[in-house]
């Protein structure tokens, strides 16, 4: 549950985010959901961007920018 700390104090992603961000699937291919321009990737734990002509950006959920997103994607659901 989000605002729980694990013992390693991450955050951990709660039900109504990965309720809202699990992917969906459309005829056999499972389409991941997007927030703030990353893909959400909740089976891998990463959000990842790609933009072309640029490097492909992975943030784990585990390091500090990917706690921040993830508070940042609960509250706007919280809201």
């Amino acid at each position: 549950m989000l605002g729980g700390e694990n013992i390693m104090n991450k955050l951990q992603i709660c039900e109504l985010c990965i309720k809202a961000y699990q992917p969906e699937e459309t005829t056999g291919i499972r389409v991941l959901k997007e927030f703030k321009g990353y893909t959400v990737d909740l089976r891998l734990k990463q959000f990842r961007k790609a933009n072309f002509g640029e490097e492909l950006e992975f943030i784990e959920f585990d390091s500090d920018e990917g706690q921040e997103l993830l508070r940042q994607m609960h509250l706007s659901l919280a809201n």
